[in-house]
């Protein structure tokens, strides 16, 4: 008779399983340590993914991998840092219908029970909460047949745990279900795809508010690295994108989205020689991150004029502290309004001053151009300006990140404004 598997062989497997198929999902499911916890279903801190044995082994492999990739969509999205005073399992709901979609678009089996509404298709997990807010207190269904069925359970355990009060104890211990046994199936029936618990500290307690920013970043940048590491192997996710620029873009300190642009664009990847470290003693075989040197960047300041020397020197001195940290092979400084005025390049690790030399009118195209004739490939493109012009260029294959001091928005690439005050 064949022996069924444990369930954290079960657990190794369905990680394995996930890297190969979705690698978007897989490599980030690394990053998580899988513990036996006291839960339902399962859970995630941001650190670590707490699962029921029992609960586990009822799913099939299809479904564990789906599982395993819904509590890593939580984290990629920083929901375990995002819930503030919201009630908790109301907004477990809302993390879980903001998911569930996106992981069945990519073909992922959610296990019975899902909460799936269509009616909150490309909402945040906020704007879903206070939409299930708003008709709990109108006193409506909340949101749909999947969250409907979440209430049901809750009156279903209200239901359980009066019969249970009511038969007592025949001493047979049979056809009596326990307050506790209602309860813990009720719980089961709410999180069938698992649920998302406040980030915890490296201690094991509660996140302050600075670890939650910090932590909802580094799951910020470990997923833009990820969804290129999938777009480079043809396996891109779908639908992901949009909720990670949201989430990225609901963090309003400048300092923080340039680093993690400049951060992201280090390539990564995994690779099984050698394995990771991390999970040998357990003997465990599992790929380790391999990072490689970041290419040239290009970092162009606008200076007609309009750019005032406290933003400059701030500029200069937050990426000169990045490029120290993620060690680029070259950053070109290119000054320009209408036309390139000065170029200058720093070397890995060397302190960048700017020349800053114009004060004429404004053209964004020719550093473009400048990058094109020099036949560079640039890991990224960094411009400091006020975007006041309408000379943009057109698209460029490389990512270009737009900081500016001003409420404007580029047409192209990404823009963060910057702001001194």
């Amino acid at each position: 008779m064949r022996r069924e598997p444990d369930i954290p062989s079960r657990l190794v497997h369905a990680r394995i399983q996930l890297l190969l198929a979705q690698p978007f999902f897989g490599s980030l499911c690394l990053r998580l340590k899988m513990q036996e916890g006291d839960v339902p279903t399962m859970a995630t801190d941001g650190r670590r993914i707490l699962y029921n044995p029992e609960f586990a082994r009822q799913l099939t492999g299809a479904e564990l991998e789906a599982v395993l990739a819904h509590e890593v969509m939580h984290c990629a999205l920083g929901h375990h840092c995002r819930r503030g005073q919201r009630d908790a399992r109301l907004w477990n709901r809302a993390a879980d219908l903001a998911i569930n979609p996106l992981l069945v678009s990519n073909g992922f089996r959610l296990p019975a029970g899902a909460l799936i509404d269509a009616s909150f298709s490309g909402m945040s997990a906020e704007e879903i909460y206070a939409e299930l807010k708003r008709k709990q207190e109108d006193g409506e269904a909340a949101g749909g047949a999947g969250v409907t069925g979440s209430a049901g359970s809750e009156s279903g355990t209200e239901k359980n745990r009066g019969q249970t009060e009511a038969a007592g104890d025949d001493g047979s211990g049979k056809g009596v279900e326990t307050q506790a046994a209602a309860e813990t199936r009720a719980r089961r029936s709410e999180a069938s795809c698992g649920e998302v618990l406040d980030a915890t500290a490296g201690n094991g307690q509660c996140a302050s508010p600075a670890e939650k920013l910090e932590q909802q970043r580094q799951w910020s940048v470990a997923a833009e690295q990820a969804q290129r590491s999938a777009a480079a192997c043809g396996r891109n996710p779908a639908g992901v994108e949009r909720p990670l620029k949201e989430t990225r873009a609901s963090r309003q300190d400048w300092r923080a989205i340039l680093h993690d642009f400049i951060s992201v664009q280090a390539p990564h990847d995994y690779r099984w020689s050698p394995p990771n470290r991390r999970y040998v003693p357990a003997g465990l075989y599992l790929p380790s991150l391999k990072k490689t040197r970041l290419g040239e960047i290009v970092v162009a300041v606008d200076t007609s004029g309009s750019i005032r020397r406290a933003e400059l020197d701030q500029f200069v001195a937050e990426i000169s502290a990045i490029a120290a940290e993620a060690q680029p092979e070259r950053v070109h400084v290119v000054c320009a309004d209408a036309a390139v005025q000065t170029e200058q390049e720093f070397s890995a690790g060397e302190a960048i001053r700017i020349e800053a030399r114009g004060g004429g009118g404004t053209d964004f195209r020719p550093v473009f151009r400048w990058v094109e004739e020099k036949r560079m490939a640039p890991a990224c493109l960094i411009y400091l300006t006020d975007l006041g012009c309408h000379c943009f260029p057109d698209a460029v294959e490389y990512p270009v990140l737009w900081v500016t001091n001003s409420k404007r928005r580029a047409p192209m690439g990404e823009t963060v404004r910057i702001d001194t005050e």
